[in-house]
């Protein structure tokens, strides 16, 4: 979560030049089947469609609902979108913590037009929060919860409102409960896991080799927390 900067409010801002949102681009993804590019290249051009008469709305929306803009970058530059076949291994999309311009979008071929619209602006949300943190708010470190738990619930709550959707308690429970599924998938996958398993393996080996009598563990705790919020947002992929 961007702090004092993400309020779940929408505001009329007024018309603007479509120059000042950044310009999306889709494109599907090498490694498809014959078969898959036919179907995929069908979502390509809903994507495509849709966006030309409604994109720049869109954008706008999810600047209203954040409380802030598109960062100068993502104008300059663009956001490409690339399409992939869902499998088991993905789930609805990822993009790099150090590069938050390219969105790969993992669809279904059964995936209906409200789904494929709901995916889409989950991830441009998702685009829209690490722009602030890679172009803007580097210089302050980042937190386990903030990097990752909170940016999932406002993410889901942000797509909600763009949606139009009414945030009572039931879309707050569903956005919680994708929240939780997100934080526990992008903390499950192998190279995060290793990554976790070598901190917490190095921190008790160092620990053990300072004294030869028996831990305290629940005084290391805090030293623990603190090693973990400080590796985490530096080196886990933001993979949703």
């Amino acid at each position: 979560m961007i702090r004092n900067k993400l309020h779940l409010t929408y505001t009329t801002t007024g018309c603007r030049s479509i120059n000042d949102f950044p310009v999306l681009t889709f494109k599907i993804g090498t490694g498809q089947t014959k078969n898959d590019r036919v179907w995929l290249t069908k979502k390509k051009d809903y994507y495509e469609k849709t966006w030309k008469k409604s994109g720049q709305k869109i954008l706008q929306k999810i600047e209203d609902t954040c409380g802030d803009t598109f960062t100068d970058p993502s104008k300059e530059k663009g956001i490409q979108i690339i399409l992939y076949k869902k499998t088991a291994q993905t789930r609805y999309g990822n993009l790099k913590e150090n590069n938050p311009l390219e969105i790969s979008l993992y669809l279904s071929k059964t995936d209906n037009t409200n789904t494929a619209k709901e995916l889409l602006i989950r991830m441009l949300v998702h685009s829209f929060i690490w722009q602030q943190y890679e172009y803007r708010f580097r210089n302050r470190e980042q937190t386990l919860f903030e990097d990752i738990l909170a940016d999932e619930y406002i993410a889901a709550i942000a797509t909600f409102t763009v949606l139009g959707r009414k945030l009572g308690r039931a879309n707050c429970a569903k956005a919680l409960e994708q929240a939780v599924e997100g934080t526990v998938y992008r903390l499950s996958q192998k190279q995060t896991q290793n990554k976790l398993v070598d901190l917490l393996y190095n921190f008790f080996q160092e620990e053990k080799t300072k004294t030869k009598k028996s831990q305290n563990l629940l005084e290391k705790r805090e030293e623990l927390i603190q090693k973990l919020l400080t590796f985490l947002p530096k080196t886990i992929e933001t993979d949703f």
